[in-house]
């Protein structure tokens, strides 16, 4: 069972239009109660999802708190849930997957700092600790490098370790969060800090940083901020896939099959590409 659990009520309902004076009769929605959990950093999105989906007058009842891979990957083994929205996947998960579009990992860092841009190998070097300094690379004299991480765990930091550190080690000196809000709230509140979240996240208490492509790319040593067009054109270098996982696929005759193809189709592309990048190739 759920450690924690709460009831997300998302209403979408076909109103009747009036063409006369004759009142028009309401149509009552049908309710499927479904349990899709989600990662910290694809939660909004899950939510998003339910709610813009109004096809016949359907309406969605969530079920569940946003958790952490480990923690997700566990319910789905046990069958306390049947799907799960996650942006990371490791390769010997061995489920069913549809995936449904694009995150870049944005890196973030105070307002204040002015910092143009910054590579893969500065990335490496702030949060293994071997740069304590922002000027060491390219940012503000003297300023102090405050290295803000998440748990260990967390689908960030999964995804963050994978595609920027390898087999290199986050600084024991760094500062762990338990959510991608206190990441933003831990950065904006200190000058020299530096973190990372779901680009579907940012606000502007924060600032994106650029970052250069690994090898260079076609940005030609331009820095590139995370966008659903950057990311969907694979300029942005951190990326990651947004998918839908289970066990089994869905029956082709459940709420569950409707509901992750609209996903996949042009109106649902549109609720994933508010924040998100689109599926490759669209």
């Amino acid at each position: 069972m759920l450690q924690a659990k709460r009831t997300i009520v998302i209403l979408s309902l076909a109103l009747a239009g009036c063409r006369s004076s004759i009142a028009q009769p309401t149509i009552t929605p049908q309710i499927y109660n479904v349990r899709v959990l989600a990662t910290t950093s694809t939660h909004v999105l899950l939510q998003d999802l339910a709610s813009d989906y109004a096809h016949s007058g359907v309406q969605l009842v969530l079920e569940g708190v946003p958790l952490g891979w480990d923690a997700v990957y566990s319910h789905l083994q046990a069958g306390d849930v049947p799907y799960a929205l996650t942006s990371y996947l490791p390769l010997d998960a061995n489920l069913w997957v549809a995936p449904i579009g694009q995150d870049g990992l944005a890196i973030v860092v105070h307002p204040t700092n002015d910092i143009p841009l910054l590579s893969m190998n500065h990335l490496q070097l702030i949060f293994q600790g071997r740069a304590v300094t922002w000027d060491e690379v390219g940012g503000p004299e003297g300023l102090p490098i405050t290295v803000i991480s998440r748990e260990a765990g967390a689908d960030t930091r999964l995804i963050f370790e994978t595609l920027v550190m390898g087999d290199r080690h986050t600084t024991l000196n760094a500062r762990l969060v338990l959510s991608d809000s206190s990441v933003l709230d831990t950065v904006a509140r200190i000058p020299g800090a530096i973190g990372y979240v779901s680009m579907g996240l940012l606000d502007s208490r924060v600032r994106a940083v650029p970052l250069l492509p690994a090898d260079g790319g076609e940005a030609g040593g331009t820095g590139v901020l995370p966008s659903p067009d950057t990311v969907g054109a694979g300029l942005y270098p951190l990326v990651t896939p947004i998918v839908i996982v289970g066990l089994v696929p869905p029956d082709s005759d459940s709420i569950y099959r409707a509901w992750f193809a609209w996903m996949q189709s042009e109106e649902g592309q549109a609720v994933v590409t508010r924040r998100y990048g689109p599926l490759p190739g669209q």
